[in-house]
């Protein structure tokens, strides 16, 4: 991740800050992770070590409150550790963001996508965008959208994740807060909209099993966006490879079945100037997205 970072070009002329924020605890490790992110040569603002074990649920909130509501960025862009990126990754992401922010009902912009195919397959598609509900791997989330969404992470956090360890959150307690919530109706943005028809618009939890259904802050992001009335957005061909096989939320198994090891992961030369969004599949059919 740190290797392909640098190859951005927005990283190497300083044109973004880079943070990496490390959690801390029992196996934290972070004279070793410091020496890791100081002898890449990728350049970085500053290293952010928890003093004590976030867990990955509080480490995330905390990372965009402290950017947007603290340090006062206007957007921030997410990347995971398990995220191999294209030098043209941060070029399109942020072209993407800046035209997604003309519009209201529009949250989160990724160029990550699982969209299997030869480069020459691909490349033709390069300006296309779609709706997605996809893993928040690697993301771009403007202040804009994180004023909408955050009290619903702030009351998550607050009601879950701040007296116990994220593994052992109450799981039945958040279904029920996600449920509470679904029940609230969807928001309507103010201002101009993408306003995607209604075929192409799916809730990424259609149906709270007490069982199943993710509690993760991811999920809670996702329900947030939802309610707030706001879309993600990605490009149809990826600018990076999430190769996280094994991790706190996968396994070789997992990968596999989410479709990751079919990622159409290609190195591109350009970055698209200017996008358009598909709705329809090549065969006329809505496209449809789950939270996954």
């Amino acid at each position: 991740m740190l290797r392909s970072l640098g190859t951005c070009p927005e990283v190497a002329d300083g044109s973004v800050d880079v943070f990496h924020f490390l959690d801390g605890g029992p196996g934290g490790q972070h004279e070793a992770l410091r020496a890791v992110i100081e002898q890449s040569g990728t350049p970085f603002s500053e290293i952010v070590a928890r003093s004590y074990n976030y867990g990955v649920g509080r480490q995330l909130i905390s990372a965009r409150r402290e950017l947007l509501d603290e340090r006062g960025y206007d957007r921030m862009v997410l990347v995971e550790d398990d995220i191999e990126l294209n030098p043209t990754y941060l070029t399109t992401l942020l072209r993407l963001s800046d035209w997604a922010e003309t519009y209201a009902d529009v949250g989160t912009t990724q160029v990550w996508n699982v969209e299997s195919g030869s480069k020459d397959e691909l490349q033709p598609h390069l300006d296309q965008v779609e709706l997605t509900h996809r893993h928040f791997v690697t993301y771009c989330l403007t202040k804009r959208t994180w004023d909408a969404i955050k009290p619903m992470l702030y009351a998550y956090e607050q009601k879950f994740l701040l007296k116990k360890p994220y593994s052992k959150r109450p799981h039945y307690r958040i279904r029920s807060f996600m449920r509470k919530h679904l029940k609230t109706g969807q928001k309507t943005p103010d201002g101009k909209r993408l306003n995607p028809p209604k075929e192409a618009v799916h809730n990424p939890f259609p149906s709270i099993r007490w069982r199943s259904t993710p509690t993760s802050q991811d999920a809670i992001t996702s329900l947030a966006l939802h309610v707030a009335g706001l879309h993600r957005i990605t490009t149809r061909v990826s600018h990076a490879h999430y190769y996280g096989e094994t991790g706190v939320h996968c396994t070789p198994e997992l990968y596999d079945f989410m479709g990751f090891n079919d990622q159409g992961w290609w190195q591109w030369n350009t970055a698209p100037t200017s996008f358009s969004v598909r709705y329809k599949d090549d065969q006329g059919r809505w496209l449809q997205s789950v939270y996954r």
